[in-house]
Parts: C-alpha cells; sequence; structure tokens
C-alpha cells in the first residue's frame, strides 16, 4: 500500500486559467482580511490549546478511521489515526523534532523541508506570526476555486525551507478555500492540494470542519471534524517523543 501522508495545513498548486483584476489588494491586506474573517487576533491570542476530533478516510479505497489533533502554543501539535484497516499512524512536534509512525512505514524523523514544513504548519496562529516564516507573499491575481473568486497568494518559506507555496482566499468572505504546497521527502517530491470546507465559528474561532486533500492530483483523503475545542487541559507527555523516535535520534 502506498503511504498516506497527513497535513494539518494549508498548500497549493498552478491552475492555468487565471481572472487578472485591474488594482489587487496587497498579499498582506488579504492575509489581515483572512485574520479578522477567522476571528482576528485578540481572539486567536486568548487561546493557547485545541483538539480536533473527527475523522478521516479515503474514499476511492472505502476506507475510515478515527482521527485526533491537538495543538498547544506556540508550536506544539500531535495526530492520530487510528484504523482496523491499516493499523494506527501518529505524527508530532515538540517545538524542535518533528516524526512520524506507523505499522506500515515504521518510524522516521523529519528533516530539512519537510521539517522546515511542520514547523510552521505546528504553529498555533500561523497567519499572526507569517513573517517570521516567510520571505515574501504575493498577490498574483484573482482565480477560481470551485466557482468561487479567490486571491491567490504566493508564499515563499524562508531561504532553504521548502518551495513557495499558494493561498486562495475567496474574494468577499475573506476565507482560504484551497492550498497548494510541495512536499519533498524520501518518497520525492509530491505536490498535495487542499480544499477548506464547511466553516463554523467555535468559541470565536471561525475554521474549515472538512478539508479535502489531493496528493499528486490522485490520491484523495477527507478529513472531517465532528468537534474543534479550545483551551482543553493537554494530559502530560502529549507531545513526548515516543521511545523508538528517541532511538532514531541517539543512532543520528
Amino acid at each position: 500500500m502506498k503511504k498516506i501522508i497527513i497535513l494539518s495545513l494549508t498548500m497549493l498548486l498552478l491552475v492555468p486559467s487565471m481572472l487578472w483584476a485591474g488594482d489587487l489588494p496587497s498579499a498582506e491586506k488579504v492575509i489581515d482580511k483572512y485574520i479578522e474573517a477567522t476571528g482576528g487576533l485578540e481572539v486567536y491570542e486568548k487561546h493557547d490549546a485545541m483538539k480536533a476530533v473527527g475523522s478521516f478516510s479515503m474514499p476511492a479505497m472505502g476506507i475510515s478511521a478515527k482521527l485526533e489533533v491537538i495543538k498547544q502554543a506556540p508550536d506544539k501539535t500531535y495526530t492520530a489515526i487510528v484504523s482496523d484497516a491499516f493499523g494506527n499512524m501518529e505524527e508530532g512536534f515538540d517545538g524542535t523534532v518533528a516524526w512520524e509512525k506507523s505499522m506500515m512505514t515504521g518510524s522516521k524523523i523529519k528533516t530539512g523541508s519537510e521539517l522546515a514544513m511542520t514547523r510552521r504548519t505546528s504553529q498555533f496562529n500561523l497567519m499572526g506570526v507569517w513573517k517570521e516564516f516567510y520571505q515574501s507573499a504575493t498577490n498574483l491575481g484573482i482565480e477560481l476555486v470551485d466557482g468561487v473568486e479567490c486571491y491567490k497568494v504566493e508564499m515563499v518559506p524562508n531561504e532553504g525551507e521548502g518551495e513557495p507555496e499558494l493561498n486562495y482566499y475567496a474574494v468577499d468572505s475573506g476565507l482560504l478555500l484551497k492550498t497548494s504546497a510541495v512536499i519533498v521527502n524520501e518518497m520525492g517530491r509530491i505536490t498535495v492540494d487542499a480544499y477548506m470546507l464547511d466553516y463554523r465559528k467555535s468559541e470565536g474561532v471561525t475554521a474549515p470542519y472538512k478539508i479535502r486533500q489531493v496528493l499528486m492530483g490522485m490520491q484523495e483523503m477527507v478529513l472531517t471534524f465532528e468537534t474543534q475545542t479550545f483551551d482543553v487541559e493537554v494530559p502530560e507527555g502529549t507531545f513526548d517523543l515516543p521511545e523508538d523516535v528517541k532511538a532514531l535520534l541517539e543512532k543520528k
């Protein structure tokens, strides 16, 4: 079975037909509108932990599994997928080490641009501090995403930390509807498109409750959340490295 890649986050691909606007707002203004549309910095900063519970599925294969994501400010994250079909999968970031493990592929420590991407997506409030992780952001024009006009914003990571990413923000609502990114790891160069759907408001934060991811234009995965709860009590040890990951570190 091919390795399954799970992302919390937010990436994109070039699409040929583009509608250009005469007077485009700057990328910074587009991002600011997104922040306000999803709650605002004041709301973001009053929360310091989040837990999301739902399901992970691969429709073409008829596979479904339980999904849990826990994040803690400023940059810790843990994701678990529990499945009888392909075994459990876990990944995490403790602020320094990014890792993943599964019954199919074993354990690994992320390095290079893959580590840098995990560091970005693990930020509790990435868009609020985006200038720390990206050297530039440019509004490239207006493009349709599922029939909705969106500003296509190119985000260029800091030097040596990955390829440019694309974020598509709805012109009217300001919400992020699509991302495209490239992951480079031992499997090669992998393109990932993610579509953000079913936005809902919880404790002042507006977020997608469904994320559809497409790898290499073929493999589809769907993350559907039932609840997203903020300021939860995070159990001690949630972000600790598993013993087999510690063993890999010791070998380096």
